[in-house]
């Protein structure tokens, strides 16, 4: 029985309060201790620097550590009540000095943020055993299918020795044509609880830095999206026409930084080339753009347009001239420009030459 965890579990302390509470405090690791049930026990706490929190209780007529407490075996209502009676010690440091968090570990906890931030879903808890009622599933909101599984499991169950040690993961899905190469990383395993060809388990430890991890789940959420027949999750490339009369996209560049959002009429991945075709009176492409986020909620309508989601996209280069005319491009194979129109990467080099 590991009583500590399962209090503590997706906790984080705060500092300051951990010293008005009466921890003390040397190197970043905060100690306390208390006497308790009539001063015949003694609860010795401490908080690593990484927040990890531990505790003993001491027998005070022996001064040995009294084991019982964390034994399931011990059953007998003196065993009981010194638990009891600990795990109130613990509560009462867990309400007043200590705060929520979604998973237990940072990393999860950024990651959260990051999705969040990108995709503007959160995970949900379906699941309602109490072994993994925090268990939180990641979902693409067009479909609600999973792209994401965050656990706090042992990992003994990715064949490590120490039973005791619990570690967050993430379940995502990956391409199966690289998953032999994908699992020689260190710390990416057969997914624990999903199928093992399609999914992997990735320890977030800080092994692999958050960007890194979102690649995977980037991945994962695109191919629940329905983007990735793409092979190895190439790059694809695109025209978009934009209309000068309505909308000024240079200035939309200005006011946010190089990153606007954009109507999304298409599948598109993160990371996809889209050429601006500005139409009459200029009738040519004036700005080269880069996806950087995708299926964002958005409801609009007007006489000029209507949509349900946006895409982001990135200014990476401005054409000075109208070099890149319909005229140019008719003799590149494209005949209309009404909507966003699909080139192959021979056509897009081409664009790039006059760029």
């Amino acid at each position: 029985m590991n009583i500590e965890r399962e209090i503590f579990a997706s906790y984080r302390p705060i500092n300051d309060k951990l010293i008005a509470y009466g921890f003390d405090c040397f190197k970043d690791i905060y100690t306390y201790s208390k006497d308790f049930h009539n001063d015949e026990f003694k609860v010795l706490i401490t908080i690593d620097e990484h927040g990890v929190f531990s505790g003993k209780v001491i027998e005070k007529a022996f001064n040995e550590e009294y084991s019982q407490i964390h034994n399931d075996s011990y059953k007998g209502s003196f065993i009981a009540s010194i638990r009891e009676d600990y795990q109130d010690i613990l509560l009462d440091i867990r309400d007043k000095c200590f705060k929520k968090e979604i998973f237990v570990s940072n990393q999860a906890n950024r990651l959260t943020k990051l999705i969040e931030e990108k995709y503007h879903e959160l995970p949900d808890f379906p699941f309602t055993d109490p072994h993994i009622v925090n268990y939180g599933v990641f979902r693409y909101h067009g479909n609600q299918k999973w792209y994401g599984l965050i656990m706090n499991v042992s990992k003994s169950v990715f064949g490590h020795f120490n039973k005791e040690e619990y570690v967050d993961v993430i379940n995502v899905r990956i391409d199966e044509e690289n998953r032999e190469e994908i699992l020689k990383n260190e710390n990416i395993y057969p997914s624990y609880h999903m199928n093992k060809q399609k999914w992997v388990s990735i320890i977030l430890d800080d092994t692999y830095s958050d960007d890194k991890v979102m690649e995977y789940i980037d991945y994962s959420r695109n191919f629940m999206v329905g983007k990735t027949t793409r092979k190895n999750n190439e790059r694809l490339y695109f025209i978009q026409p934009c209309n000068p009369k309505t909308y000024d996209l240079e200035a939309a560049f200005i006011r946010d930084n190089g990153v606007t959002g954009w109507k999304q009429s298409r599948k598109v991945n993160i990371g996809d080339i889209c050429y601006m075709y500005v139409a009459n009176p200029v009738g040519a492409i004036k700005y080269k753009c880069e996806v950087v986020e995708t299926d964002i909620p958005f409801e609009y309508k007007s006489k000029e347009v209507s949509m349900n989601k946006l895409m982001k996209i990135k200014f990476l280069q401005k054409v000075d001239n109208n070099d890149i005319s319909f005229k140019y491009l008719k003799t590149l194979g494209i005949s209309l420009i009404r909507g966003p129109v699909s080139i192959d990467e021979k056509v897009a080099k081409e664009i790039d030459k006059k760029i």
